[in-house]
This record gives structure tokens, C-alpha cells and sequence, in this order.
């Protein structure tokens, strides 16, 4: 998993929760703002990277991976067994 990417979404079928849900925990972690955008802190820590999107002049934000796993699991995040 070292160097991969994921979406909200994607990082949510290993804990078994919704993106929203993965939001909020990033929040809580101060990897993300109020405004649903990413912190100086997950800038500076390599947490998150900017991908661009399919829509012309548009973008989303993706996570990195082993990074933001950890920290989820230090933070008492349960991963579910099976990802699907």
C-alpha cells in the first residue's frame, strides 16, 4: 500500500463507514477544515495529494493511503476484515 492513493470513499470501505463519516474523522484528526478542504497539516504531513477529475477544470482530493490509515488507527478506528 506504500505510495497509493485513495478516495474518501475507498478509505471508507476499510474502516466500513460512509466517505462522509471519513470526513469527519479527518476533521477530527486536523487533516481536514470546516470547509471540507484539506489542512496546512495534511499538506505538510503528506497525507493528501490533488488529483484532477474527468470534468474539465476540476479537481478532488485523494489520501494517502498507509498515512491516513495509521493515524486512523492510532485514533481507535476499527478496520473491518473483509474489504469489499
Amino acid at each position: 500500500m506504500t505510495g497509493e492513493y485513495l478516495s474518501q470513499t475507498e478509505l471508507g470501505r476499510h474502516y466500513g463507514v460512509s466517505s462522509h463519516k471519513i470526513g469527519s474523522w479527518l476533521v477530527e484528526l486536523g487533516l481536514r477544515n470546516a470547509q471540507k478542504k484539506p489542512s496546512t497539516k495534511a499538506f505538510e504531513g503528506g497525507f493528501v495529494s490533488q488529483r484532477e477529475s474527468r470534468q474539465p477544470d476540476t479537481y478532488f482530493w485523494v489520501w494517502q493511503a498507509e498515512k491516513t490509515m495509521k493515524a486512523f488507527d492510532e485514533a481507535g478506528k476499527k478496520r473491518v476484515e473483509a474489504v469489499i
